[in-house]
Order: C-alpha cells, then sequence, then structure tokens
C-alpha cells in the first residue's frame, strides 16, 4: 500500500499577488485570484514493496495569461509543469512505476496547496484596494 507522509511544508509569497480573474471569454475581469504563490513540501513516500524515499515536491500557480480559460483564481500545479529543477514529482511517479496521467497519489498535496493558496488570497484580497 502506498503512503504519503509531509515531512515539511514551506510557502513563498514574496512574488504572489492578487490579480483580476477573466471569466471564460471575458474582457472584464469577473472575480479575484492569486499569482505568483508557491509551496514547497519535503515528503516521504512509501510504495508497495515497502521502500521509502524522500522527494521534494513544488506547486505553483497556474498561468493567468490565458484568458479563454475560465479560472477559479487559486489553480495549483507541479513546478515541474513549468520547467521548476527543484520538483520530483515526476520522480515519485517513477518510483511508484505508475503513470502520472492515470495516477491521483498527489492529490493530497495539491489540495493542501491550492487551501493554502485560497488561505493567502482571502487573507490578502482587501489590501489590494489599498
Amino acid at each position: 500500500m502506498t503512503t504519503i507522509k509531509i515531512l515539511r511544508e514551506e510557502t513563498f509569497t514574496d512574488c504572489a499577488e492578487v490579480v483580476d480573474i477573466y471569466g471564460q471569454g471575458c474582457n472584464y475581469p469577473t472575480k479575484k485570484g492569486v499569482d505568483g504563490f508557491q509551496v514547497d513540501f519535503d515528503i516521504e513516500v512509501t510504495n508497495d514493496t515497502y521502500k521509502t524515499k524522500e522527494f521534494h515536491i513544488t506547486y505553483q500557480n497556474d498561468e493567468r495569461t490565458d484568458n479563454i480559460t475560465a479560472y477559479n483564481g487559486i489553480e495549483m500545479s507541479t513546478g515541474a509543469r513549468f520547467g521548476c529543477d527543484a520538483d520530483e514529482s515526476r520522480l515519485v511517479f517513477k518510483f511508484l512505476c505508475v503513470d502520472e496521467s492515470e495516477s491521483d497519489i498527489l492529490d493530497i498535496l495539491e489540495d493542501k496547496a491550492i487551501e493554502l493558496c485560497r488561505e493567502w488570497l482571502n487573507n490578502n484580497i482587501d489590501k489590494d484596494d489599498e
């Protein structure tokens, strides 16, 4: 049975900002979202043969420049998707011998990253007006 244990989490908000989010096909803002937010996790993964290994996983905001796609404003993806060399998410899938597109093994980390991003947005949305 595969298990994941979070050893450490750290958020990076130096470049984070509250941004306007445009609805699908809209040329006007429909809500607020976040850009530049990052969460790093150090995790310990145990595979089905009970081998354990540690990995560093980075989650970053989905890119916001494509106004054709509707966003909820707090989506997060593994940093490898954006070229972040520090992100070892693809190595997790190799270690577990599973295909990334068919596995939901890192969903718990993505959910946690989205939760932290939502919390940061809620704490900073009014500061944008100051």
